[in-house]
């Protein structure tokens, strides 16, 4: 016959006091890791920044200009795998109800899951293609700075709305 173990009241808290610590740190390391910080917010008037040194291959930065207190237009730069910088307003010119989110490095369509590429610079875009695709914003490169103004960004946007509707 075996021996049972029993453990005193105070060693059975103690049991489960680590139990629980051990837990509540798993969990707590979880979700401080899925935590999304999300998209740096620019206030309205203000102009898009960034050194060209953090503008990395295939790296995707996405911010979020505030056009009104209610209101904020998604905006995505890219240095793609051929050198060449995309600035992009990050909305779907074909999805109206879209909310777009990053997956890998690319901005996908929340309304029909599409992978949308970031629009070629040197290329005008063709408007009669139907389907996801992001409509170009014009960005300055110099002093070591990417710098998109704000009032391209407001103007793009408020053309992108006019267009949907």
């Amino acid at each position: 016959m075996k021996k049972v173990m029993q453990w005193t009241r105070g060693e059975r808290i103690a049991g489960w006091g680590v139990l629980v610590a051990i837990c509540t740190l798993a969990l707590l390391t979880l979700w401080v890791s899925l935590k999304e910080t999300g998209p740096r917010e620019l206030q309205a008037g203000s102009d898009l920044v960034l050194p060209l040194a953090q503008l990395k291959t295939n790296k995707l930065f996405l911010f979020r200009y505030r056009i009104d207190p209610s209101t904020a237009a998604p905006v995505a730069v890219q240095r793609g795998s051929d050198g060449i910088i995309r600035a992009a307003l990050a909305s779907c010119r074909s999805c109206s109800k879209s909310r777009n989110y990053e997956l890998s490095g690319k901005v996908v369509c929340g309304h029909c899951r599409h992978v949308m590429n970031m629009p070629d610079p040197v290329r005008e875009p063709d408007v009669k293609k139907s389907g996801c695709a992001l409509p170009a914003l014009e960005y300055a490169a110099g002093g070591g700075n990417l710098s998109v103004r704000g009032d391209i960004i407001e103007a793009e946007f408020r053309k992108q709305l006019n267009t949907r509707k």
